[in-house]
């Protein structure tokens, strides 16, 4: 494999290598590739797919994907929540977001649109290359010894990035949090049918020990479970999911917990956040979890990222200086980012959503980021209901 590139359509020779084919990376370089770059995107494993279950994008990442003309298939695809409502201990105790411009979408079906948008925009897909390291001079680093030179080098591969690992001048804080979740995605049952299901029920318990199910249609035929408990209760952290654990706290919910018990591609993920400072060091730049890991409790994670990814390429158009672009986007986008890794933090240590009437303006602040390249067409079209709250 070799460094060389073609010049872009903008008769700028601006190349990127960018590392990891997950939600960020592949936004990126779509983003990228649509301004002119040409993008070699290197995923690791033998194909570019994704093994999860299911995914809320809120405003702010609905914003994003229309800028890169992905936005429609997802809104096609996916569910928007008629209401957020939440449960404790069998009981409703608010609803919530009623009209609000987001969506619930599996996993896989947004990461095959996000695949499919990356190469009908010209970028180059390679997978078994695993990256190893990157040079802030400009090359991306591979476990097979070799060093692609690029203009920009992004690192994108995730919470354990090794990209970031190899760049000693940033610097990393990480916290490790008392909660866990194990995500799963099940068929739609029978009793779960139709457009009055299509919400999202945020099912609480609080004793003896917090356990949450997080119930999100994601189409017609499936069913997201995001099931929360403490990782010292090692029977409700299991995968595959612990049938007899789950239906004994949420009874009225035991047909699902049976079909997830049943799950394949199940996994369980500990709450854990990690700040990273700076995002950027010479021409070398992390984006999504590889920059800002955090926590679930406020399902911002994959929106953030995808922001960021979208704003960098947007600011890198507005600069002939890599460095100076990279300086700018961070200032622009820090605020926001360090803002919603704080609260999400804060929601995983109080479990505040429990209490309902949990999304206030201060927590809806992120949903609400807008995007400098979002054009006022594109605002306009996912426009902000007033909140709606009743029970």
């Amino acid at each position: 494999m070799t460094g060389t590139h073609p010049t872009s359509p903008t008769g700028r020779s601006r190349h990127a290598e960018v590392a990891g084919a997950g939600f960020a990376g592949l936004t990126v370089s779509i983003a990228l590739a649509r301004r002119g770059w040409t993008v070699r995107l290197h995923e690791q494993n033998d194909q570019v797919r994704d093994f999860g279950a299911g995914i809320l994008l809120w405003r702010n990442a609905m914003l994003a994907l229309d800028v890169i003309g992905v936005a429609g298939a997802i809104r096609a695809n996916g569910v928007q929540p008629g209401t957020y409502d939440t449960s404790l201990n069998g009981e409703p105790v608010s609803s919530e977001l009623a009209g609000y411009p987001y969506w619930a979408i599996t996993r896989p079906k947004l990461h095959a649109l996000l695949a499919t948008a990356a190469r009908e925009a010209g970028v180059e897909i390679v997978t078994d290359s695993r990256a190893v390291g990157a040079d802030p001079a400009g090359a991306l680093l591979l476990a097979d010894g070799a060093r692609l030179e690029a203009d920009l080098v992004i690192g994108a591969d995730g919470a354990g990035s090794a990209v970031r690992n190899s760049l000693g001048e940033l610097t990393q804080e990480r916290k490790k949090y008392q909660d866990g979740v194990c995500r799963v995605l099940i068929p739609r049952p029978e009793e779960f049918q139709g457009p009055e299901w299509d919400r999202v029920i945020d099912f609480w318990t609080l004793e003896p020990d917090p356990m949450r199910i997080l119930f999100i249609p994601t189409g017609p035929d499936t069913i997201y479970m995001g099931m929360m408990a403490t990782t010292t209760n090692e029977r409700a952290s299991r995968i595959p999911i612990d049938v007899e654990v789950w239906s004994r706290r949420f009874p009225h919910l035991a047909t699902a917990v049976e079909l997830a018990g049943r799950a394949e591609g199940g996994r369980h993920d500990s709450y854990q956040t990690n700040r990273v400072t700076p995002w950027s060091t010479g021409r070398a730049v992390l984006v999504g979890d590889a920059a800002h890991a955090m926590c679930p409790a406020l399902g911002q994670g994959a929106s953030v990222g995808i922001v960021n990814a979208v704003e960098l390429a947007h600011t890198l158009d507005q600069y002939d200086d890599v460095d100076k672009a990279l300086a700018v986007w961070e200032q622009r986008e820090r605020g926001m980012t360090d803002a919603a890794q704080a609260r999400s933090a804060y929601m995983a240590e109080t479990r505040t959503l429990a209490k309902g009437n949990g999304f206030t303006p201060e927590v809806m602040e992120t949903a609400n980021f807008v995007l400098s390249s979002a054009t006022p067409e594109i605002v306009a079209a996912y426009p902000v209901p007033e909140v709606n709250r009743s029970w």
